[in-house]
């Protein structure tokens, strides 16, 4: 299925037919890293929300830069705490934890990044509205200070996938490993998803050799989480075969 989603990425029209949102009110934009050509749908390109598991990937960028974790494969102890997602009650690595969105963890590498440090990434990235008042542990979660806009999530994911963000290479390449869905044949399609606050988020980019595309889906409404963006994204995506 992943294969197929990423031929259909790669033949995205510019004038695509819309996303079926269904129930929520949707907003999607993709931007080809090549000609710069950027896709709107929906209205709420520059609305800004709590940016829930998707500040994962920067969160991940700023431990590894600041070795909060000694790499991506490094273990930490489960606290024994035991949460809704029964994923999350184990221990973790970066690599396992980002693909189980498995909060606890990150709330770990923050408290180890430390808030003066988190501020000055997040400001020194031009993340969102850039505000990490809250506590540190959940600034980026519901109705955390943390904010961002669909137009702002490709912003970001563009310097990122064109390695142009101040941490260091293997760092960036790390992240894009562990966020990686299918790299297979020359492709890589890489993703996460967000929920929180009646929220969800699907962002991500597709490489292909020279080429890419960064895709920000967000959803709001009743039962939105990141799960139905994606759904609603892959969708989308298997349409344009």
């Amino acid at each position: 299925m992943l294969k197929f989603l990423l031929f259909s990425i790669i033949q995205i029209a510019l004038f695509a037919v819309e996303p079926n949102f269904g129930k929520y009110d949707g907003s999607a934009v993709i931007l080809d890293l090549n000609s710069s050509k950027r896709v709107v749908f929906g209205e709420r390109e520059n609305e800004r929300y709590s940016p829930c598991s998707t500040f994962k990937i920067l969160n991940s960028l700023i431990a590894l830069e600041v070795k909060a974790v000694e790499d991506e494969n490094e273990s930490i102890k489960w606290d024994g705490v035991v949460r809704e997602y029964e994923a999350w009650n184990r221990d973790h690595s970066m690599r396992s934890a980002i693909a189980e969105s498995t909060v606890w963890f990150y709330q770990e590498m923050a408290r180890r990044i430390g808030y003066k440090r988190m501020a000055e990434y997040v400001k020194g990235t031009k993340y969102g509205n850039m505000d990490t008042s809250r506590t540190l542990s959940d600034f980026w979660l519901g109705s955390g200070s943390l904010a961002i806009s669909p137009n702002e999530q490709i912003d970001f994911l563009s310097r990122f996938v064109r390695n142009d963000l101040l941490f260091l290479q293997q760092n960036i390449n790390t992240v894009k490993d562990i966020m990686t869905i299918e790299k297979k044949d020359g492709y890589t399609i890489a993703a996460k998803t967000g929920s929180c606050g009646g929220i969800g988020w699907f962002v991500g980019f597709i490489e292909n050799g020279q080429s890419g595309k960064v895709f920000v889906f967000n959803i709001k409404g009743e039962g939105a989480n990141g799960a139905e963006a994606k759904r609603i994204a892959l969708d989308y995506f298997r349409a344009k075969e």
